[in-house]
């Protein structure tokens, strides 16, 4: 029964974030979670919330956190928390958040290897960049997607030298 009740209150906060409701749907969301503190999607929807429409990044991590830990099947937290890590400059954080998730069969791979070449890119580990974005594109079957990834490679080979093109040749 209760289970029910946290689904049904779940699907009228997706609701109101589609109908850009969002003050409104933050306050269901919440409400949820007082009678529901581990349901695991409410913190997903309340960290990209935080994330994206209120960019308050300590909040968004505590929810987000609690999404991966709460509800290790819901594949949209290990994305989320992905783009939230990269949000905030915390590269090494999604090196090893991406590490520990890239295998688990619900994260979606290709946005976890994407994600861990852009915190390559932007340590200035261009080879590292280079080699996730080419395991990212192998993993994913969108379009849109792809292109996006090719767009990094090619920014990518643009700030290697000469030397590390050479390299790329010669693997």
């Amino acid at each position: 029964m209760s289970d029910n009740r946290a689904e049904n209150l779940f699907f009228e906060a997706d609701q109101l974030i589609d109908e850009n409701k969002i003050v409104d749907a933050k306050e269901m969301l919440f409400d949820l979670l007082a009678e529901f503190p581990d349901y695991g999607r409410a913190h997903n929807h309340l960290g990209w919330l935080y994330n994206i429409k209120f960019n308050n990044y300590p909040k968004a991590k505590k929810h987000l956190e609690l999404a991966v830990k709460f509800a290790p099947d819901y594949h949209a937290a290990y994305s989320n928390f992905a783009y939230l890590l990269i949000d905030m400059n915390l590269y090494d954080e999604m090196i090893a958040f991406g590490n520990k998730v890239v295998d688990n069969s619900i994260a979606d791979k290709s946005t976890i290897l994407n994600k861990m070449g852009q915190a390559y890119e932007l340590k200035g580990e261009v080879m590292l960049a280079f080699k996730y974005y080419k395991q990212a594109i192998k993993e994913t079957l969108n379009n849109k997607s792809i292109d996006a990834i090719y767009a990094s490679v090619n920014r990518i080979k643009g700030k290697m030298s000469f030397i590390q093109k050479v390299k790329l040749i010669n693997q």
